[in-house]
This record gives structure tokens, sequence and C-alpha cells, in this order.
């Protein structure tokens, strides 16, 4: 079975000794036919690790930040992450093409594939499950579209516009179809405001026409 090539990949390939203690989640925000943005954390639990810095850790396997952090594309934004028990890395890729991002992904960590077709969004991405995850304690991907999921593979929770994995228990691909944004709030809103407008215009019209009447009159 293939293992995860990546920056992430390595990273939980160096931490293999230190079992169940990573978090890697993947937060995906699709806003558009045409944009998503991707944040991923990579972090390991402060509980197993010590309270040693993640710098400190790589120094102890034989890297240093620059060298280990070489591989990641001009795109994608890295700054620390330290929450609740885990310290670690957050990486985020901002505004991209769905193209460009689930290339750019692949380079980070799992995978991602978005399309627009037909009027729906169509994600997938692959599942952990075969792999070696000993090392994860938490691996999460969660996508959020502009409109409601529709479906979605075995396994996953659907909430709204959100549906969300776990990955280490996904066995083969991941997948959710989504509607576009549903701008049928914002067509009523116009609609009653021309209305409103409408009703304005023949109110006024209705209070002038009087004047109109009696200046024939005189």
């Amino acid at each position: 079975m293939k293992k995860i090539v990546s920056v992430i990949g390595i990273m939980v390939a160096l931490m293999l000794s230190l079992t169940g203690c990573i978090k890697m989640d993947v937060d995906l925000v699709v806003s558009s036919p045409e944009e998503a943005s991707l944040d991923m954390v990579v972090a390991f639990d402060k509980r197993v690790a010590g309270d040693i810095s993640v710098e400190e850790l790589m120094t102890q396997m034989g890297t240093t930040e620059e060298e280990f952090f070489l591989g990641i594309p001009a795109e994608a934004q890295k700054a620390p992450y330290d929450e609740e028990n885990f310290k670690g890395y957050v990486f985020s890729i901002e505004n991209q093409s769905l193209t460009k991002l689930g290339d750019l992904s692949g380079r980070l960590g799992p995978k991602v594939n978005i399309e627009y077709r037909d009027d729906l969004y169509h994600f997938s991405a692959r599942g952990l499950a075969g792999t070696d995850t000993s090392s994860l304690s938490e691996s999460t991907m969660t996508v959020t579209f502009p409109g409601e999921v529709t479906s979605a593979s075995a396994g996953a929770h659907i909430e709204g516009n959100t549906v969300s994995f776990d990955m280490r228990e996904a066995t083969g691909e991941m997948t959710a179809v989504a509607k576009p944004k549903d701008n049928t709030p914002i067509y009523l809103s116009l609609g009653f405001g021309a209305l409103a407008l409408l009703g304005a215009v023949v109110a006024v019209g209705t209070m002038r026409r009087p004047e109109r009447t009696e200046d024939v009159h005189a």
C-alpha cells in the first residue's frame, strides 16, 4: 500500500516513535466554482512529546526547520500552531483555482480534487485507512461548500453546507456532492424591494392627483 508522500508524510514518518501523538486536520473551504482555500494543521501532542519546542524536536531527529520545509510550495503560508494540547504548524493556501489547489494540496498532504460540473460541486480525496496511521491521534478532513451538501461517502458527517471525514477510518475515496449557493433569499429581497418602491410611487401619484384636478377647475 502506497504511503503518504508529502511534507506532512515526512513529519509523520519522523515522529513514528511518538505513537498516537500527531494531529493532522485539513479544512477546505470552496468559495465559488473558481476558487477555494485550504488550511492544514500538523501538530504533536505536548503531553507525549514533553515541553520541547517543535524546532528542538526536529533537531533531535537530525533535521532543521529550514531543511524540513524546503519543499513547501510558495503559495503555502506557514504559521505556528499552539492550541489545547497540541503545537506545530498550520499551512494555509488561500484563494486558488480548484485545479491548482488540488495540485498544491498533494504536495502538503492528502491530495484533494474539486470540480464544478452540471451545476454541482464534486469533491474527492483518498482516506488513510490501510496505511500506517499509528502516529495519528486525530486526522479529519472538513469541506465547506457554498451550498448544501446533498450526498457523501460512507462514514461522512453532513451538517448543512459542511461535510467532515475521519481520514484514519476512511477506506478508499472520500467523496461528497454539494449544490451551488442558494440565491433565493437575495432574489426575494430584491423582489420585495421592487414591490415596495412601486407601492411608494403609486402612493405618491395618488396623493398628487387631486391637486391636479383642483388646478383644472380653477
